[in-house]
């Protein structure tokens, strides 16, 4: 992972603003070096069209998408991969091939999810939350008077005015919740006969929120992109590259 940077996902952008966008950062990133290919997954099924399109339009490379059918090496029961998302594949990949199985992920992104991979790499499920931005977004937008606010974590556990009330609200409610849903989800693994879990946190959110999880847990801010790049190996060898 030699550079690591940050673009919004806006499928009213245009595939040329976003080849020039990420033209841009490779050419301060990395000068007189081109790129090969581009690989990615998407959960915003428009955003495919704009990337395919910037690859070939801007960037003169082949894009290579990595989807929940893509043969990646982590096992997905049939009943499983109809819906569930890429993100959620790539995060149990890496954990799976990176720190072993089993594994348990949280993601704290947009949406907080909870995933499993067995001992064996099988891709067992989980849990879906709603993210603590979106929940601040969704209580700005359907309530009268109540603003939206930054997250970050309280001094007070009692606010004194409204905004504060707000952040205290969302900080320790969405922490107790993925805490709860984490340990339920660690006990029945155990109760399965799983063995000793391995928890691992990733996603925008998770150095905020890492610290007050009761169970150990590794943070790896960029899991979701080490199974991109993981998935992508395993598909390129079995169709030949560029495989786009």
């Amino acid at each position: 992972m030699l550079r690591v940077w940050r673009l919004p996902s806006d499928p009213d952008r245009s595939a040329r603003s976003y080849g020039a966008d990420i033209r841009g950062l490779l050419e301060r990133g990395f000068p007189g070096r081109g790129a090969a290919l581009l690989v990615f997954g998407t959960v915003v099924p428009a955003m495919a069209r704009v990337f395919r399109n910037a690859a070939s339009r801007s960037l003169g490379i082949p894009a290579l998408e990595i989807t929940s059918r893509s043969p990646m090496g982590l096992g997905v029961p049939a009943d499983i991969r109809r819906g569930v998302g890429v993100d959620r594949l790539l995060n149990a990949l890496a954990a799976f091939r990176l720190y072993g199985g089993p594994a348990v992920v949280a993601d704290f992104g947009t949406a907080t999810t909870i995933d499993c991979v067995s001992r064996e790499g099988e891709f067992l499920g989980g849990a879906i939350l709603p993210g603590a931005k979106t929940a601040s977004r969704a209580l700005a937008r359907f309530t009268a008077q109540l603003p939206e606010v930054a997250l970050s974590r309280p001094r007070r556990a009692i606010g004194r005015d409204t905004a504060s009330c707000i952040r205290t609200g969302l900080y320790f409610g969405h922490a107790g919740m993925v805490d709860r849903v984490l340990r339920e989800t660690l006990a029945q693994m155990r109760s399965e006969g799983r063995g000793r879990v391995r928890l691992l946190a990733t996603g925008g959110l998770a150095g905020l929120f890492r610290k007050e999880l009761s169970s150990p847990v590794r943070w790896v801010p960029d899991l979701t992109l080490q199974g991109l790049r993981l998935a992508q190996e395993t598909v390129r060898g079995s169709c030949g590259q560029p495989c786009g």
